[in-house]
């Protein structure tokens, strides 16, 4: 069968290509989305069940970068817009919970106050975090791991106690691999242009407000509703469901992709797909390019969601949930959000709703546990954390094998050469999470600025 040749097709549903395909159509360009499951939305997924919103991959955008919000107002979402309720969270070291200290980020005190308070770090290691601002600023413009920039800037114990669970943890990964400009290059920044991250005495060099309220926000019916809004917004038939592309080939003014059987033909290929994915479909193209994007590693995880009734819970739930530092606790979940107190309208006004995450670089076979053996796992850690002993009411698992990206030391560089071979080439771009983008609303932006790009192409 051949389809008419379109300006751009796009190789991936998930929010990266949703965007991207949502900003050619905007643009008056034809586009066809080729996504090899079901569904639309990659990693994001909402189930609604019984007064519950359960969200099996991620909860929130980052209101403090500017292309998720912007796109949510776009698709006149706003006044869907939830704030979190109880701002403030935990870390879990030992079977304590130490509040992060208010004003922070990412477990960073942003005054003298807040550093003399954070209990979580023993006295020698406050001290040594104290004297960060006259650390000298490294002079090499070379990336360095996570590990490493905290180790060198805070201390050791910041290590273990700050940098594993809070940043680590976002990304399921080991931060003496993950890369420190890809995934957090504002705390390099600041390194570079202050020749320090924590602020002096009396100043605080990061927005203001940060004490009382969330940087997260979400939307009521949960975040799948962003998801349903772009696809609406598309024209009838953009996405073509359970059609995994399996060859992309260059042609005379354009590109011939094959997909089930079919042919089409395009002047133009975004790919929005995972990056082993996009390599498999670059090696006959450019061999160089498919071997960076082989060298982007995934890890899997697990989330698990119980309910219970408020009365099972004697927790006071006075916050968004817990972190865990990994080597300084004996539970295998490695963070646990108390959804339905950050978040209004995700449960009935007597439940409690928990999502418990399990898995990542360090512990990659939980995955594989039957849903009852994980479920067993997470009711024992909240056991031990949270004092809850009854049964829940609701369980409800969900699996992400091989689909966290890992953005090692050197992966902006890795990106950089896979962008630069594919602009000698012409009319090829890629995008997503094994990529540039950090988050949801990394990936709009790129999505954006990738398919502004493609519709230019010739």
């Amino acid at each position: 069968m051949l389809y008419a040749v379109i300006d751009v097709t796009i190789i991936g549903a998930g929010i990266t290509g949703l965007t991207a395909a949502y900003e050619l159509a905007r643009r008056g360009r034809s586009v066809a989305v080729f996504e090899s499951s079901s569904r639309a939305g990659g990693l994001i997924r909402t189930e609604h069940a019984d007064g519950f919103t359960i969200e099996a991959g991620p909860d929130a955008i980052l209101a403090s970068k500017p292309a998720g919000l912007d796109l949510v107002r776009e698709l006149g979402l706003e006044r869907e817009v939830l704030r979190v309720r109880t701002p403030g969270a935990f870390v879990l070291r030992g079977r304590r919970l130490y509040r992060l200290p208010s004003p922070s980020l990412l477990g960073l005190p942003l005054s003298w106050r807040a550093l003399a308070g954070y209990g979580l770090l023993p006295w020698h290691a406050r001290l040594r975090m104290a004297l960060e601002p006259r650390v000298p600023r490294r002079v090499s413009d070379d990336d360095e791991s996570v590990a490493s920039f905290f180790r060198r800037r805070f201390g050791p114990d910041t290590v273990d106690l700050i940098a594993q669970p809070l940043l680590g943890g976002i990304h399921a990964g080991d931060i003496e691999q993950l890369s420190m400009q890809s995934l957090f290059p504002r705390l390099v920044e600041l390194e570079r242009t202050n020749g320090r991250v924590l602020p002096k005495k009396g100043a605080v060099p990061f927005s203001r407000g940060q004490a009382a309220t969330s940087p997260f926000v979400s939307l009521r019916g949960g975040m799948g509703t962003l998801v349903d809004a772009l696809v609406r917004a598309l024209p009838h038939d953009t996405i073509r469901f359970n059609a995994p592309v399996e060859r992309v080939s260059q042609m005379t003014g354009g590109w011939h992709l094959s997909a089930k059987g079919a042919s089409h033909l395009s002047r133009a290929v975004v790919l929005a797909a995972p990056a082993p994915v996009v390599g498999r479909l670059l090696r006959p193209i450019d061999a160089d390019a498919a071997d960076c994007c082989a060298r982007v590693p995934y890890v899997s995880t697990a989330s698990v969601a119980l309910a219970w009734s408020r009365s099972a819970v004697p927790h006071p739930l006075d916050g968004t949930g817990f972190v865990v530092a990994r080597r300084h606790s004996d539970v295998r979940i490695t963070a646990a959000t108390w959804v339905s107190a950050k978040w209004e309208a995700r449960a009935p006004e007597d439940a409690v709703l928990i999502r418990a995450f399990l898995g990542g670089q360090h512990d990659p076979d939980v995955v594989s546990l039957a849903d009852e053996d994980l479920v067993r796992v997470v009711r024992a850690d909240l056991g031990a954390v949270m004092g809850i002993a009854a049964p829940p009411s609701r369980m409800r698992v969900f699996r992400w094998p091989n689909a966290g990206a890992q953005h090692t030391v050197g992966h902006l560089q890795r990106v950089e050469e896979i962008e630069r071979r594919l602009r000698a080439i012409g009319g090829l771009y890629v995008a997503g999470s094994g990529f540039r983008s950090v988050g949801i609303p990394d990936c709009i932006a790129e999505a954006r600025k990738v398919a502004s790009e493609a519709a230019q192409s010739d």
